[in-house]
């Protein structure tokens, strides 16, 4: 069945409001109760599509297929619209105004309830699950998509590993579209402060069947953790999940269960929020790793200073910068920089 588009359901909400409120002056309590459940369950479908993410494909020649594909994607704009429309409305049917006195005005408020939350904003909206949609070239050159299915948990005082910031997704976006470890199904990969645990996975899942790979997803805080396992599990995989402090390794390796363990492959991204975290990430990333970090950051004007001592101390601890690239992505806030990093070993010939 063909989903209607963002535009459709808000045109057909802005006809079922009207509706709604003829018949509450003509007295129709029926008639107005089912068309406020018809109303209900399209702006519930609305939110939920809402949720999905769509990353875009670097190769610009395939946007039109890629607008055909993602062309029933729900913007925040579109919440903006519907919030407009119903808003109010929502308001009259939670305090008990509209009711149709019938054995469904209770789970009518409740969901009223609900969708208000939804449309106010992330920080009102509760636990929810979000589908990221990733569009790439299969080796026979046809469009493929790679879904991530991510909960994420309501926010928790000033925890921020709950949700998924902007670098996650574009330095997934950038391994699997790019294809810039082409032997990755081959490694041992190690994601330092996972978040959500996006990357890590889209990771595991460009290693298919391979035994040989193995990803690890780390981060430090525990309620973090919990949620990266439930997302695991959501997407049926086999992600290692563990605890490792970045900080505690540099500055106290011999205490930590990472002491002389390394992997082929070290990735992070968005972790320079902190001067801690650009004075201790290099020297753990150079004890962690075999030979290659992939890093991606966004570039606050705010956290020069971090961005710029992250750069020195890297080459402080030995480890050579191969590949920087910095790029401008319209995000719903606006115009968002990010700066892409590779780094190696500094190898000493013999």
């Amino acid at each position: 069945m063909t989903l209607l588009l963002a535009y459709e359901i808000l045109e057909n909400v802005s006809n079922q409001v009207s509706s709604i409120n003829i018949y509450r002056k003509q007295g129709d309590a029926c008639s107005m109760g089912q068309t406020m459940t018809d109303m209900l369950q399209a702006l519930t479908d609305l939110v939920s599509r809402s949720y999905d993410q769509y990353a875009t494909l670097e190769d610009d020649t395939l946007d039109d297929d890629l607008n055909d594909t993602f062309n029933d994607r729900v913007t925040v704009k579109d919440i903006a619209r519907a919030n407009q429309l119903v808003g109010s409305l929502l308001v009259r049917v939670i305090s008990g105004e509209l009711l149709a006195n019938d054995d469904k005005d209770d789970e009518r408020m409740e969901q009223a309830a609900k969708l208000l939350a939804h449309m106010s904003g992330r920080g009102a909206a509760g636990s929810l699950t979000r589908s990221w949609h990733f569009p790439f070239l299969d080796p026979n050159g046809d469009l493929a998509q790679l879904i991530i299915k991510l909960h994420e948990p309501s926010y928790i005082g000033n925890d921020i590993g709950f949700k998924t910031w902007g670098a996650a997704p574009l330095l997934a976006k950038k391994l699997l579209q790019q294809n810039i470890i082409p032997d990755l199904k081959d490694r041992q990969v190690l994601e330092l402060g996972t978040g959500t645990g996006l990357v890590g996975l889209v990771c595991e899942k460009m290693m298919g069947t391979s035994t040989l790979g193995q990803v690890t997803v780390t981060d430090y805080h525990p309620s973090v953790l919990k949620n990266v396992a439930i997302n695991v599990d959501l997407n049926d995989s086999y992600c290692q999940v563990s605890k490792l402090d970045f900080i505690q390794v540099a500055t106290e390796p011999q205490e930590t269960e990472w002491h002389n363990k390394k992997y082929s492959v070290v990735i992070a991204s968005d972790l320079l929020y902190e001067m801690d975290h650009a004075e201790h990430l290099p020297v753990a990333v150079e004890k962690l790793m075999e030979n290659d970090f992939y890093f991606m950051i966004p570039l606050r004007d705010t956290h020069w200073n971090e961005v710029n001592r992250f750069e020195e101390k890297m080459e402080q601890v030995g480890l050579v910068q191969r590949v920087v690239e910095d790029k401008e992505i319209q995000e719903d806030e606006g115009v968002v920089k990010y700066r892409y990093y590779e780094y190696s070993r500094l190898l000493v010939s013999q």
